[in-house]
């Protein structure tokens, strides 16, 4: 095939998308029961993002340029580390955490875009935990040139990996890969191949598509790639194909509707609801297993803040809310730990966590747990309907036993955002309160402790007191 006709299929979206006029930014309208906050990265955005352990990896640098695109892992601080450098279109990433593996496809190479030094096929970064400053051109999975159009990116039940090939056209594929690498057809004959998400439950592979006529599909196999609903959904205007993402509920987030943010789909009636409102162009999107915290990536085409900033939204049924009043709980609610209780009738005030558990953030047996510590003000949540959130938020501390730099850290962005608006409700996240183990003298590993006291007050002089202990466990042998 040509390079021309090659760069013409790669390119069919770009001109409409380039043509469209952004509306004026809307606010971003969270779904119900999750509270929304955003974190400004430095660039912008490319359509790759993915839970990481003690952080989020996502793509980022200018669109479409030779070797000028980046993969980061972003710390709630804002941190970043530079984990692989030098691709020129990024389509999409997954971390495999019980292989420490980053995956990243990248949909052009040198014949689309000149001085290219790899693209057209997906990448593998080993003890992604750990890496810093790799080269893209080492870490080839497949020769470059092996997949034209790479796409979307997914762990199949088995931990193959599913790589969706957008050629459009009807030649659109999902290929997958095995150990070796072997490579095989998972499932073919689709347009513009999307967002690949495979139900955590079942271990059915969901594959979206955009058709010619700009409305998409979802299609859903089995794990050998037997047609189960042949679509599910579609041909719509309804949902968009750029991204999958199942939730714990069981609903499937989809996103890429034009103007139209972002979905969630009923999977056993195929029946789609708006989800997030107020998003441009809504691309990755990834969740925390624990936190249930998901993150999604957005464009407006300007270079807006939009462009370049992580949309986090949290679920309230997930945060706790301590021990104090029913009247003040609202105030302050702990994100990122689950406490526990000593008995039925006594408070919960401990957060226990074993090394390398999926409560610890780091995802790793190192013998500490990193424990994602946050705070959520103004919390409207239906457990607490006495509790007042109309009030500003005015006073904000927190301390910890021992010292916790990421803590302090946190405390300084409440500080500088207070008063907080009442009826609006915001999250703050740290790096996490990282509590070692205990050894003895003979080696023998212990449970290491740490305490956190945290205290917020509203305009109207109510004030909420919270004090927690967080226990790491040693991983059983």
């Amino acid at each position: 095939m040509s390079s021309f006709t090659r760069a013409a299929r790669r390119l069919f979206f770009l001109p409409f998308v380039a043509t469209v006029v952004a509306p004026a930014a809307a606010q971003i309208t969270p779904p119900a029961g999750y509270i929304y906050a955003a974190q400004l990265l430095g660039s912008p955005t490319q359509n790759c993002i993915a839970t990481g352990p003690g952080g989020t990896f996502v793509a980022i640098g200018p669109g479409f340029s030779a070797n000028a695109q980046a993969v980061v892992l972003v710390r709630e601080s804002g941190d970043k580390r530079l984990v692989a450098f030098g691709f020129s279109s990024i389509g999409d990433c997954t971390y495999d955490a019980a292989a420490d593996v980053l995956y990243i496809s990248d949909n052009a190479d040198a014949d689309d875009v000149p001085g290219a030094l790899t693209g057209d096929t997906v990448f593998a970064v080993p003890a992604a935990s750990t890496a810093s400053g790799l080269l893209a051109t080492d870490l080839e999975l497949l020769p470059a040139g092996s997949i034209p159009f790479a796409s979307s990116v997914a762990l199949h039940s088995s931990g193959d990996l599913l790589v969706g090939d957008a050629a459009g056209s009807g030649a659109g594929t999902v290929l997958r890969i095995a150990p070796g690498p072997a490579i095989s057809t998972f499932a073919s004959d689709f347009d513009f191949t999307g967002g690949i998400a495979v139900d955590p439950l079942s271990g059915d592979v969901f594959i979206a598509e955009t058709r010619a006529t700009f409305d998409a599909q979802i299609h859903q196999f089995d794990s050998a790639g037997s047609a189960v609903a042949e679509p599910l959904l579609g041909p719509t205007f309804a949902v968009g194909s750029s991204d999958l993402l199942f939730l714990a509920t069981g609903e499937l987030l989809a996103s890429g509707v034009f103007f139209g943010d972002v979905s969630a789909i009923d999977v056993a009636t195929a029946s789609p609801t708006l989800f997030v409102g107020g998003l441009t162009f809504a691309g990755g999107m990834t969740a925390n297993t624990f936190t249930g915290r998901i993150e999604m990536l957005s464009s407006s085409f300007t270079g807006a803040a939009e462009d370049k900033s992580l949309h986090r939204f949290t679920p309230v049924e997930n945060l706790t809310p301590g021990s104090g009043s029913d009247r003040t709980e609202c105030l302050h609610e702990l994100y990122g730990i689950a406490l526990v209780a000593p008995a039925l009738d006594r408070p919960a005030k401990k957060a226990i966590c074993v090394d390398g558990a999926p409560c610890d953030a780091d995802g790793r047996i190192n013998d500490e747990c990193l424990f994602p510590v946050g705070s959520c003000l103004n919390v409207f949540d239906p457990n607490f309907l006495e509790c007042d959130t109309s009030t500003a938020i005015t006073e904000f501390a927190v301390s910890s036993r021992p010292h916790s730099p990421a803590i302090q850290t946190m405390a300084a962005n409440v500080a500088a955002a207070l008063p907080i608006a009442g009826a609006t409700p915001s999250c703050f996240f740290s790096d996490g309160v990282t509590v070692p183990l205990r050894v003895s003298g003979s080696g023998v590993k212990k449970a290491g402790k740490a305490k956190v006291t945290v205290a917020a007050s509203n305009a109207a002089g109510k004030r909420d007191r919270d004090t927690f202990s967080l226990v790491c466990e040693p991983a059983q042998p």
